[in-house]
């Protein structure tokens, strides 16, 4: 596909694997605007990279995500690849009453619902665009899910279910719709996970940077489900030894577990 000249709306663009891939797409001559709820964040975005735009929104907000498109639609006519990158992962022990039902809630509603809100928003809009994309951020773990953060799992299993069905009914369209699902990432996210856990993945881990760089690699290779690093080892051991990828998830989730 062609990954110069869009404008490409990329929701949780503030920092981490949206702000990586902003970047990467600015330096092949892409208008971008990044979107997300804290303003901070957006700002801080937009002084380092003074071409970016910025939209304040809560995709767990039905509200936010119309007023985002509504203003995208005026704004940004032109806008042909959106990128649902947006993601909250939370750790919870369910035998435990500070397993918070209101943020699980939350958690659903940014991961999943406001995503399919803005991307159903968009998609007449995309259908009339030339090199119209989509590109969904989930996570290796749709594949294999992690106990110790059973709500995430579930709605990257759910994004990931999602993307396979918007693909298939886009096919024939001039809209592509692509999956990247990468593993451990080192993210402002990964870094709450680990001081509130107390547990550090000594795994390996891409840095935002070396993950867009092979996110724009398979787009332009038109990959429709980008595994980049040990998430393509995953994939490919959950393929050959479904039990084996489960035990070796499950064995991190249980040290989470006695933290939470």
């Amino acid at each position: 596909m062609n990954l110069s000249h869009n404008t490409i709306l990329i929701t949780g663009g503030g920092s981490g694997i949206g702000l990586a891939l902003a970047k990467e797409f600015l330096q092949l001559n892409n208008q971008v605007i990044i979107c997300g709820r804290n303003l901070d964040k957006l700002k801080a975005a937009r002084k380092k990279f003074p071409a970016i735009k910025i939209i304040q929104c809560d995709l767990s907000s039905e509200g936010s995500v119309t007023a985002l498109v509504k203003e995208i639609y005026r704004e940004y006519p032109g806008l042909n690849f959106l990128v649902n990158n947006a993601g909250i992962m939370r750790m919870w022990n369910l035998q435990k009453e500070s397993a918070n039902i209101k943020e699980q809630k939350a958690e659903i509603l940014t991961n999943f619902f406001g995503t399919v809100q803005l991307t159903q928003s968009l998609i007449p809009h995309l259908l009339k665009q030339d090199n119209g994309t989509i590109l969904n951020v989930s996570s290796a773990l749709a594949y294999v899910p992690m106990s110790a953060a059973p709500v995430y799992s579930a709605t990257k299993a759910a994004l990931h279910s999602y993307s396979i069905s918007v693909r298939q009914q886009l096919e024939n369209t001039n809209v592509k719709v692509f999956e990247l699902l990468p593993a451990a990432v080192e993210t402002d996210m990964a870094t709450e996970i680990e001081k509130s856990t107390g547990l550090k993945n000594n795994g390996p881990k891409l840095t935002p940077e070396k993950l867009a760089v092979l996110a724009l690699k398979g787009l332009k290779n038109d990959q429709p489900e980008i595994r980049p690093g040990m998430a393509n080892t995953l994939y490919i051991i959950h393929r050959m030894f479904p039990g084996l990828s489960k035990k070796m998830i499950l064995s991190q989730s249980k040290k989470m577990l006695t933290k939470l």
